[in-house]
């Protein structure tokens, strides 16, 4: 995704600092991760290579050979080597050029190495050698779905539904593609199937839960959510998706319990905790915000309402370093962006760095006047005089 700035009347919330103004960014103004809370049916993706590959009618010698890559594959696997064992695979096709399965463990350690256009790839390469194995399918399905290829993942789905009409994994994989994609009523009606299929899945009341969430229809997401919790109270989503639900109801006090029990479970949900910050920095309890900031950012360094909230309190706590490396992530994402600039002015005057902190300001100003933001140029003009820049 390329950098895109963030425009002015987004920037809602001032924090006064001895330096100046401070601008906050509001959580709608980027979420560079993928949320969380996304369900993805992956029941089949396999989680090892194998080490032991029934074989085509292949000598002694061959066979022997391909049991030493395959073992040399999964060493390097260990040691996180993937490319080697991508290489250790790709010579035993050399030797039995049409097993299925050195195709499927190929995409396997191509999903490991991050490379999901490959993988999906390889596990075609796989369908194409063995149609009826499921596994492959699903291996497939998370390779596109990873790659972002949304209606492709939900056509594979498709396909696993045809050939195992009562696979509860592929319509909840299914429902949550045509959510992907705003599909609401067919997803709905993939979702209901799946709980036909499986009543006590929580998974899939959770992704229910989830479709009304979407549509902002708060009310109808509740029942779904509360089922999904009585089957699986452990699943730290489905409580941070009740918060949701509590704080859009003003009841900050279950909303409170419940991002907390979502934290417990899952202490790196890091939507849990910058709503959990917000309460508490609203409450004016800024010591337990400000952990909760920090461990948004830990955990999602790419989300910018979280390092311009951090930056903010780190700003008026004047750790001055830890602020310049907030701001330099928003401006990362967001160049353009005359606010991020003009509080990485701030924090890197703080630290001493007049030069770069003129720099980010006089930025910050031509910025300022490009969008013909005339009293936000005034105020960084106020400031470069106060610094006693002409």
């Amino acid at each position: 995704m390329s950098p895109v700035a963030i425009p002015n009347q987004l920037l809602s919330q001032a924090v006064a600092t001895v330096a100046g103004i401070l601008w906050l960014l509001p959580m709608a103004a980027a979420n560079a991760a993928e949320p969380s809370s996304l369900l993805l049916a992956q029941r089949e993706v396999p989680t090892r290579i194998e080490t032991s590959i029934e074989l085509s009618e292949l000598s002694d010698a061959d066979q022997e050979r391909i049991g030493e890559l395959l073992r040399e594959a999964q060493q390097n696997v260990d040691n996180e080597n993937y490319s080697a064992a991508i290489a250790a695979y790709q010579e035993a096709l050399t030797i039995d050029r049409n097993n299925a399965r050195l195709y499927s463990g190929i995409g396997y350690l191509q999903i490991l190495k991050g490379d999901f256009q490959l993988a999906a790839e390889s596990y075609r390469q796989a369908i194409d050698r063995d149609g009826r194995n499921v596994s492959f399918r699903y291996g497939l399905a998370h390779s596109l779905y990873q790659a972002q290829r949304y209606a492709e993942t939900a056509d594979v789905y498709r396909a696993i539904i045809r050939m195992s009409p009562s696979e509860a994994n592929a319509y909840l994989g299914l429902g949550n593609m045509l959510l992907k994609l705003d599909e609401y009523d067919t997803a709905l009606s993939a979702l209901k199937e799946a709980a036909r299929l499986e009543p006590n899945n929580a998974q899939v009341y959770e992704a229910i839960g989830l479709l009304y969430l979407q549509q902002e229809r708060y009310d109808d997401a509740l029942g779904p959510l509360q089922q999904a919790l009585r089957i699986d109270n452990s699943r730290g989503s489905i409580h941070g998706n009740l918060a949701r639900i509590w704080i859009h109801h003003g009841r900050v006090l279950q909303a409170e319990e419940s991002l907390r029990l979502a934290i417990a479970s899952n202490p790196r949900d890091w939507e849990s905790h910058y709503r959990l910050a917000q309460m508490l920095e609203e409450r004016g309890d800024i010591d337990a915000a400000f952990i909760h900031f920090e461990e948004t950012v830990e955990s999602n360094p790419r989300f910018t309402p979280a390092q311009a909230a951090l930056g903010a309190l780190l700003l008026e706590r004047e750790q001055y370093i830890r602020a310049v490396i907030s701001y330099r992530q928003i401006v990362r994402q967001f160049p353009e962006d005359a606010g991020a600039r003009y509080n990485l002015g701030l924090a890197l005057w703080g630290q001493g760095r007049r030069e770069a902190a003129v720099d980010s300001l006089q930025r910050a100003r031509q910025l300022y006047e490009e969008q013909e933001n005339e009293i936000e140029a005034e105020r960084a003009e106020a400031l470069l005089n106060t610094w006693g820049v002409n």
